[in-house]
């Protein structure tokens, strides 16, 4: 494997189970009965490139591109990207300058994201590209842009006046004008049809090869992943991870392990799964 680029160091994370009491307030933790964990004393590495997070629903997923994209800190252990310990951003809200230092470094696409502003599509992609530092040509890349996430129909338009298909696509074009060496993306193109779906998983490889930039993305569709990874991270449960070129992990022994299913009902699920996205984020809208 190439070497790597984002590493995990023994590192352990868990939510508190919170329980607020007659008057509000939230105790502190006191026993491990009190916490649920995600990960315990994981360690891997993975190199730069195009990723996929791959395996069944709540079992980590988003919480590792959390950790990884420094919005999340461990609490055992060290994560470190690109050279640099999480640990150095945690203190952005008390310093712009460290906020900024983060966003360079990696940015972050969650899985439902809402607007509100004033200025239209277009406006937002000029402010955002003069806000990064691609080192792009501006007129080429947008051009880009817009054809292979079929932005013409939309350039005018406000975000909160999008579809959420076409808010995916508008920020996924956002995120790739700022040009951060490193951008994570949780579930970012849910609701689309397939074939938009797969013009925009096809750019997304091609931009990080042309301008060496490093995506980690997770997407319930097991097809997307095998054409568009150059490698995997494929989440188990009891919290092992493993790490590989996607030629090599993506096997019907090897998926059937992780999900504990057969592989033909791994296709029904992916089905499944996208319509109820689509149905959370409509309603969400």
């Amino acid at each position: 494997m190439e070497k790597s680029l984002l590493q995990f160091d023994d590192v352990s994370f868990f939510y508190p189970r919170i329980e607020d009491d007659e008057a509000g307030s939230i105790h502190a933790i006191e026993t491990t009965a009190e916490i649920t964990p995600v990960f315990q004393h994981l360690t891997l590495s993975i190199p730069e490139g195009v990723a996929s997070l791959v395996g069944q629903n709540g079992i980590g997923k988003t919480t590792f591109l959390l950790l990884a994209g420094a919005r999340l800190f461990p609490a055992e252990g060290r994560v470190r990207l690109a050279g640099h310990d999480t640990s150095e951003f945690q203190n952005r809200e008390a310093d712009a300058g460290i906020e900024q230092a983060r966003n360079r470094l990696v940015s972050f696409i969650y899985q439902n994201m809402e607007f509100e502003t004033d200025q239209s599509v277009d406006q937002l992609m000029r402010y955002i590209f003069e806000s990064g530092d691609l080192g792009a040509d501006e007129a080429s890349l947008t051009e880009d842009l817009r054809r292979a996430l079929e932005l013409d129909l939309i350039l005018d338009r406000k975000l909160q006046a999008l579809s959420k298909g076409q808010m995916q696509r508008a920020i996924i074009a956002f995120s790739l004008l700022y040009g951060s060496r490193v951008i994570m993306m949780d579930e970012p193109a849910f609701a689309l049809e397939e074939p938009h779906k797969e013009r925009v998983f096809e750019y997304l490889t091609d931009y990080a090869r042309r301008y060496h930039r490093t995506i980690y993305y997770s997407a319930h569709s097991l097809d997307i992943t095998r054409r568009y990874s150059d490698y995997m991270i494929l989440f188990h449960k009891g919290g092992r991870v493993l790490v590989g070129p996607t030629a090599e992990l993506y096997n019907r022994d090897t998926l059937e392990q992780a999900y504990q299913v057969p592989m033909d009902a791994l296709y029904q699920r992916d089905r499944l799964y996208r319509d109820m996205l689509i149905s959370l984020g409509k309603r969400s809208g």
